[in-house]
């Protein structure tokens, strides 16, 4: 082991090889060096192994020839799992960690945000991550925007309406009889005449919660349904198959996300942490499947996601690691 005795050091020294080897691929001798580092110390392989994961996860390509010193680390590898410290990752190293694998980390955040920059062309308003923003429309009603949410806007003589095209939005409708006000979230439309209601856009799903007045909830892609929601009342549509579950909560809990609050009841670890990431600048990686699958129940301090992130997962047995200011990985012991 080197001179520096911290727990956390070999993997630190393994990010550090690892950026290295992104920038300089086929560089022989810093091939070979790995291959000692590697071979030096059974902590050193495991904290390799550990760093190639972590990158897998953020979408990053692994080096090349690296079968050459995969070998020379399994002979090395013990059972005992590393030491659970907080890596210590300066901000001189990230900056360089950035430079050094800049082109594989532009080509992972491009997969990422890709079909984000498509939306924001179609949108009138756009909100990015922790960034919350309330609009006016031009009949009065309100439309208050979640992180990471686009809509586009429509105000006709007969029909008034908004798209979400992402994220979230709670509305506050001015009433209207003659001009009934519909919000469509991927091919879920919802009608109003006045009202306040919340939209959710999961990636296969779309959500209706209902803080006062009734709405009309209409889903055609699978067999035509339509469903009356009022004041406590919410709805989840299953876009693709058009299976719906209704549920209750009360009226006070919709759309706490608008005080900085996360109202959870009887969610997934994984399904929280998607609600989380629109909170979080960066990636939130989550590398247990046991713990994704894990279910929590509970208020949540939106204003400090990695207190949130660390209140999910704990009582599960699971941990939170941030490697960086913009990297933070869930997993198990």
């Amino acid at each position: 082991m080197t001179t520096d005795e911290r727990p956390d050091r070999p993997l630190e020294e393994a990010m550090d090889w690892l950026l290295r080897l992104q920038a300089k691929p086929n560089d022989p001798g810093l091939r070979r060096g790995l291959a000692a580092w590697i071979a030096a110390d059974g902590d050193h392989a495991r904290a390799w192994a550990q760093a190639e994961r972590t990158w897998a996860l953020i979408g990053a390509v692994p080096p090349v020839h690296s079968a050459r010193w995969e070998s020379a680390g399994r002979s090395a590898v013990r059972e005992t799992p590393l030491p659970r410290r907080r890596l210590r990752w300066t901000a001189g190293r990230w900056a360089a960690g950035l430079g050094l694998a800049g082109a594989a980390l532009a080509a992972s955040l491009m997969l990422m945000v890709g079909s984000d920059a498509l939306t924001r062309l179609r949108a009138d308003q756009t909100t990015g991550a922790g960034e919350l923003r309330s609009v006016t429309l031009a009949d009065g009603s309100t439309v208050h925007l979640g992180p990471r949410s686009a809509i586009d806007t429509e105000d006709g003589p007969n029909r008034r309406g908004v798209r979400l095209l992402a994220g979230e939005a709670f509305f506050e409708v001015t009433p209207n009889p003659a001009r009934p006000f519909v919000v469509e979230a991927g091919g879920v439309a919802v009608t109003v005449v006045g009202t306040a209601f919340d939209v959710r856009l999961d990636p296969a799903s779309t959500t209706v919660s209902v803080k006062s007045g009734v709405v009309a909830v209409r889903h055609d892609g699978g067999p035509t349904m339509e469903e009356r929601l009022g004041a406590g009342q919410r709805l989840t549509v299953d876009r693709a198959g058009g299976r719906t579950v209704r549920g209750e909560m009360a009226p006070g809990d919709v759309a706490t996300w608008r005080e900085g609050y996360l109202f959870v009841d009887n969610a997934t670890v994984a399904e929280v942490v998607d609600e989380l990431r629109r909170y979080q600048p960066g990636w939130i990686l989550l590398e247990s499947d046991q713990l994704a699958g894990r279910r929590v129940t509970g208020l949540y301090d939106l204003r400090q996601p990695e207190r949130a992130l660390q209140a999910i997962v704990q009582p599960h047995g699971g941990r939170l690691r941030t490697l960086t200011p913009f990297l933070h990985v869930l997993s198990m012991p």
